[in-house]
């Protein structure tokens, strides 16, 4: 059974306070993609929060299935926002997995009991599914990363990223699961994609104050919506399972419409 250190709950706080309201910007990138009459936004809106509901309620239903397609939709999100922030347009594909797997793969490598013990919350089983074929995960990413290497000898920017890599490694290697994943998730993945954000948005959208009032009231709904969710769950639950549950059940809900938002529309119209 897992149980949160003092500083595995402060990397959760981290997660709920800076990393969240980096998908409260949502409603700026809908603004940047047109969505913004009272009518549209509000259809947004109404979409956003159907899809999260979807996401939840398949979750209740189909754990395994969804703890499993969680763990893929984090790889290609955050190897997106990897890729995007090395302004290199060739190898896509090869870049963004092996900066995605980077992260993932490397928490449960470095922490493997942890991690499945985190994912027997999330999932009410082992997962052992996922620990038998994990192995093919680990040589798809050496496999990409030895691509990744001989790219870096003639791209000055791919040699950044490769560095990137490495210093995540290290991070995460020193600390438990997630507390690592925190620190990547709030000071590299969130400061890239709001410094991204906040680029277009200064030059796209003039009404500055919709933009902080959206964030604002988002990101306030989303920690209302997350704090009933322990109080709930902590009725029959542990108050560590209940807080692990929330986070990255919420997280996500979350990723889906926020993925989808912002790596097949954004991205394509901004990068």
């Amino acid at each position: 059974m897992y149980e949160l250190t003092t500083l595995s709950i402060i990397a959760l706080c981290l997660v709920s306070f800076i990393g969240v309201p980096h998908g409260s910007f949502d409603g700026a990138v809908a603004a940047l993609l047109g969505f913004q009459s009272k009518k549209k936004f509000t259809l947004f809106i109404i979409g956003y929060i159907l899809i999260s509901i979807a996401v939840i309620i398949f979750w209740i239903f189909f754990p395994i299935i969804s703890l499993s397609l969680f763990l893929l939709m984090s790889i290609v999100h955050f190897g997106l926002c990897d890729w995007s922030s090395l302004k290199i347009i060739n190898h896509k594909w090869p870049l963004t997995l092996a900066h995605g797997m980077n992260i993932v793969l490397g928490v449960i490598f470095f922490h493997t009991h942890e991690s499945f013990e985190i994912f027997k919350y999330l999932s009410n089983k082992n997962f052992l599914i996922f620990k038998e074929y994990l192995v093919f995960g680990y040589i798809i990413y050496i496999t990409l990363l030895i691509y990744y290497c001989f790219l870096a000898i003639n791209i000055k920017k791919i040699r950044w990223g490769l560095l990137e890599m490495l210093l995540i490694l290290i991070v995460i290697s020193l600390f438990d699961p997630l507390t690592g994943f925190a620190l990547y998730f709030c000071f590299v993945h969130t400061f890239k994609h709001i410094k991204a954000i906040l680029a277009d948005t200064s030059k796209h959208i003039s009404n500055k104050k919709f933009i902080f009032i959206s964030t604002s009231v988002f990101t306030i709904l989303t920690w209302l919506g997350g704090c009933l969710a322990i109080i709930f769950m902590s009725n029959n639950i542990s108050f560590d399972e209940s807080l692990i549950k929330t986070i990255f059940i919420g997280l996500a809900a979350l990723t889906l419409p926020h993925m989808t938002l912002v790596d097949f529309f954004y991205r394509k119209k901004f990068n």
